[in-house]
């Protein structure tokens, strides 16, 4: 009986662990508000999640991959003001995802849908998205790197 009431009470005990973890969405960002002023913010698992002190009482947290994770923040002396469990998670909302047989494609709809390259997915896709965007990213990089040596060399010249 003792047994079977222990085995009882964790399984009601489970669920109440899960939901006290902090949720969030991947490539999205949370304000956490501290107790106290914090010196030290420690990531489980840098991969899965990102916290910095935006100033010495708040944390932005940003998710990165699925998983899970824990974010310890200290205080001056080193003492725990602040520890947390975190779980990365897909947006609820948006998503849709096509799977045919193995091969896996996530979109995102809002309201037109278009490729969300998403761990997990088709690896030619993924890759042939993901390498789209990096090339992207970069000619942008590019263009505002001309735009601001153009602005420097106007302002050092004394030039519009």
């Amino acid at each position: 009986m003792r047994k079977t009431l222990t085995a009882l009470a964790c399984l009601i005990a489970a669920p109440a662990i899960a939901i006290a973890d902090q949720l969030l969405e991947v490539e999205h960002a949370d304000v956490v508000r501290l107790p106290a002023s914090a010196y030290t913010v420690i990531v489980g698992n840098p991969a899965i999640a990102d916290a910095v002190i935006h100033d010495r009482r708040t944390l932005i947290v940003t998710g990165r991959l699925f998983g899970r994770t824990n974010i310890i923040a200290l205080d001056r002396s080193g003492r725990v003001i602040y520890a947390e469990d975190f779980v990365v998670g897909p947006s609820p909302d948006g998503q849709l995802v096509y799977q045919r047989g193995t091969s896996r494609v996530t979109m995102t709809c809002t309201p037109t849908c278009g490729p969300s390259p998403t761990v997990g997915d088709d690896p030619d896709t993924f890759d042939a998205l993901t390498g789209q965007q990096s090339t992207r990213i970069g000619i942008a990089g590019e263009a505002v790197a001309i735009s601001e040596g153009s602005q420097s060399a106007r302002s050092l010249d004394g030039g519009e």
